[in-house]
């Protein structure tokens, strides 16, 4: 049996059984040996579970009050709504990070022949260190009904998020980066809902801090959701592929440029070195020359691939980062 690994590495599966595995909040009593007890009072429960091929581990210590969301809860939820073999593919660390894409079976295409299908992405933690997301956003807000669309690429197998889906337009979007809202500080929305009742809202707002969640109720209301997606997604207008489709067609010239501009949104040097590699690799399989949309996707296979310590919302902060500053130079 293979020991619990402490790098935060992420791996791939296309299959759920790697994630849903047991997992369960335990009393400290329950888990401690005889003799020992802990101190921090607000503290009390152990999140153990078992992954395939590994010891029994603890991924984190929470509070009586943490609710903990279980993969098997998304993945049969996804059931429900799109059946046993719907596709996914899956981003995990043994440290308790998950990334569950979704992928969606109608594809497009960035230039001629670069092929990315929609997808929805659900991003669940064991360690407590972040809240459920979709689409790479923490839901703890409700205002309006809004939702971004993310991408699956099949060539290098990357999911990107549609970081420029808030807006309803290219233009829009644009002007976004233009009016004094820098990639650095940028704060996008993401997915908001609106429901009729202060009891739903509040039963809502459960969901994602954590606490006091009723499973089955969680579950109901993943349903609904993945229903009304799957509707969406396919007639919703995509400003990120607007986005993308010109930085295809902006040529990077200037291949030192493009890395001090990765590096300063917080990009980690070796990541930044990865990126560049990355490109250059694309520019081979696709035949064609170092434009911005090669580099973001460099930037984008890096943070994701890359061996770091970084956790699952930081990855996403970068990229989102990452994504605005390369629109703002290249198109700008």
């Amino acid at each position: 049996m293979r020991k619990a690994n402490v790098n935060n590495q992420l791996l791939t599966t296309t299959s759920w059984d790697t994630i849903c595995f047991p997992i369960k909040s335990v009393p400290s009593r329950e888990v401690l040996p005889d003799g020992h007890r802990m101190i921090p009072t607000d503290r009390q429960h152990f999140i153990v579970g078992t992954m395939p091929d590994e010891e029994r581990q603890i991924f984190a210590v929470q509070s009586p009050r943490y609710s903990l969301i279980p993969n098997s809860i998304i993945r049969d939820a996804v059931t429900e709504v799109a059946g046993a073999e719907q596709d996914v593919h899956i981003r995990y660390s043994r440290n308790g990070e998950f990334a569950i894409n979704v992928l969606l079976p109608d594809e497009t295409t960035v230039g001629s022949n670069d092929v990315i299908q929609r997808q929805l992405t659900f991003t669940n933690s064991y360690t407590g260190k972040s809240q459920l997301a979709i689409q790479g956003t923490e839901m703890k807000r409700v205002r309006q009904q809004k939702v971004r669309v993310a991408y699956y690429r099949q060539i290098c197998s990357n999911g990107m998020m549609g970081w420029a889906d808030d807006f309803v337009s290219l233009d829009q979007y644009l002007n976004w980066l233009v009016t004094g809202h820098t990639p650095e500080n940028a704060n996008v929305k993401g997915l908001e809902w609106v429901y009729e009742s202060a009891e739903t809202e509040r039963a809502y707002q459960h969901i994602f801090t954590h606490r006091g969640i009723n499973l089955k109720q969680f579950q109901a209301f993943l349903v609904n959701f993945l229903r009304d997606f799957m509707r969406y997604a396919k007639e919703c207008p995509s400003p990120t592929h607007d986005v993308f489709n010109v930085l295809h067609d902006t040529a990077v010239t200037d291949r030192q440029e493009a890395a001090k501009l990765v590096r300063k949104v917080g990009v980690s040097q070796k990541l930044v070195e990865a990126a560049m590699e990355r490109m250059a690799i694309e520019e081979s399989v696709l035949a064609t020359g170092p434009n911005a949309w090669l580099l973001y996707n460099g930037v984008n296979h890096a943070l994701f691939n890359g061996n770091s310590g970084l956790t699952l919302p930081a990855r996403y902060a970068l990229d989102e980062k990452a994504f605005h500053a390369i629109a703002s130079h290249y198109i700008l």
